[in-house]
């Protein structure tokens, strides 16, 4: 097979799983891992991927329409459940992110609830409500991930507490845990994280199961994951005694 075709398969695998790995990968094309490691580098150096312990996740870069796209439906199932997690009269924090934008849209009514996020595009989706209170976080803004960032919403979030953070992760597995892709967002959604009694992470398929360069938090510091039916990686979690939610 040539490098092309074996590349433009491992792309139309990522659009469609979210997510490969090098090992199933070399065991399909009678290759060696190396070979598709490279394979691997080359595509994350195109923009088409990133790399992840173990394989390549679709990148969660672009136009925030774009990544709304991407597992839009899953993200909606995801969202209904994780909403279930609020109490009327809390303050929450949601961090940045395609599927935390989905939770925005599902925050149920007449809550009395404080909402606090460095996400431009939640703070739009809640600003007309008037059953809510809305705090936005100050910063630099990063149109790649849709957040605002720095020193600035480090400092900002570190004077406020939440009772429930919702955290945007890049990849989440038993061995390391919540990972980001860049040690400024580590460096932000370890202060949130700080500023906040629980952490909920609610992740999509091709989240679980991997992990991402920069540690963000232990897996054992997760307060509920909720995730899809059947997600990989979810039993190892689970064992290491977190509390996962299923949405169906």
């Amino acid at each position: 097979m040539l490098t092309a075709q074996r590349q433009q398969l491992i792309k139309d695998e990522l659009s469609s799983q979210g997510r490969v790995y090098a090992r199933d990968l070399a065991q399909r094309f009678g290759l060696s891992e190396d070979t598709l490691r490279r394979d691997l580098r080359k595509l994350a150096a195109a923009g088409i991927c990133q790399r992840v312990y173990g394989g390549a996740v679709a990148p969660d870069a672009g136009p925030l329409h774009q990544r709304h796209q991407h597992l839009s439906d899953e993200k909606q199932r995801l969202a209904a459940a994780a909403v279930q997690l609020i109490t009327p009269g809390q303050t929450i924090l949601i961090d940045a992110g395609s599927t935390n934008t989905a939770i925005a849209r599902a925050l149920p009514a007449d809550m009395d609830l404080t909402l606090i996020t460095n996400a431009p595009d939640i703070a739009t989706i809640v600003a007309g409500r008037g059953d809510m209170r809305l705090i936005v976080l100050g910063g630099v803004f990063d149109p790649q991930t849709g957040a605002c960032m720095g020193p600035t919403t480090r400092a900002e979030v570190a004077s406020l507490r939440a009772d429930l953070f919702f955290l945007g992760s890049c990849g989440v597995s038993a061995a390391q845990g919540v990972t980001a892709f860049d040690a400024e967002t580590a460096a932000l959604k370890q202060a949130m994280h700080a500023a906040s009694d629980q952490v909920v992470i609610v992740a999509t398929s091709d989240k679980l199961g991997t992990a991402a360069p920069f540690r963000v938090l232990p897996a054992a510091d997760i307060a509920t994951l909720v995730i899809g039916e059947d997600a990989p990686g979810a039993a190892a979690l689970a064992a290491l005694g977190v509390p996962c939610v299923t949405a169906l």
